[in-house]
């Protein structure tokens, strides 16, 4: 991963600085991947009521609003095709 410095930007090639952009995109999704495997577990194994939280949703809410909260995990994990279905 390329870090830019202003500076020096008039002595980045195109090559480098495409190859960096994708380097970037590819450690976001390997964040992204992680985020939903925890996630996954959160939900599958209702950890969230060690909390005190009734279902995921609130868990979401309460504990994720600065991220989104149940609407961004949501999409998060609809784009990697699974999908939390809540039926606590």
């Amino acid at each position: 991963m390329l870090t830019l410095d202003r500076e020096s930007l008039g002595a980045l090639h195109y090559d480098d600085l495409n190859s960096s952009i994708k380097d970037t995109f590819a450690t976001i999704d390997q964040f992204e991947l992680q985020a939903v495997e925890q996630i996954r577990l959160m939900h599958d194994e209702r950890m969230y009521r060690i909390a005190g939280y009734k279902n995921f949703s609130e868990y979401c809410q309460g504990e994720l609003h600065v991220y989104g909260g149940y609407r961004r995990i949501n999409q998060l994990l609809g784009a990697s095709k699974w999908r939390v279905w809540v039926t606590d």
